[in-house]
């Protein structure tokens, strides 16, 4: 009789001629399926496939000033965003301006992010795809 092996920890099957000690064994084969987007796993008795998902990009949560203003420009932001910081009010107008001004970096969860995103009624999806388009310039 063939056996089959698999990890006890997470039941992934194991494609293998020379099994280890620490390997789960059972006699019933794994299903057909396609090893380049799916895993057999053994689990409670029985074998389950599951197709693996896509590797979801990462938003960055931080980019250069000047990736930030060649993105918003791309997207005909930039002129609404100098705008919404020039008439923000009181010292948080004038820290946003100096942010803007002389920052090296816009941090994803800065306030000053969160003012635009706001002064601009952008969503949090276009807050990541600007972050997004930004990483690549």
């Amino acid at each position: 009789m063939t056996e089959f092996y698999y990890s006890p920890r997470t039941g992934e099957h194991i494609a293998t001629a020379t099994p280890a000690d620490w390997m789960g064994v059972t006699l019933l084969p794994p299903p057909a399926h396609d090893r380049a987007t799916q895993s057999a796993f053994f689990r409670d008795g029985s074998w389950v496939v599951e197709t693996a998902l896509p590797p979801q990009p990462q938003t960055p949560q931080s980019v250069t000033m000047r990736q930030a203003r060649l993105a918003l420009l791309s997207a005909g932001l930039l002129a609404a965003v100098n705008a919404a910081i020039a008439a923000m009010p009181g010292v948080a107008g004038e820290a946003a301006r100096i942010e803007w001004e002389y920052a090296q970096t816009v941090e994803r969860d800065s306030p000053l992010v969160a003012g635009l995103t706001a002064a601009l009624n952008l969503t949090q999806t276009q807050i990541d795809d600007l972050f997004a388009l930004a990483a690549t310039l």
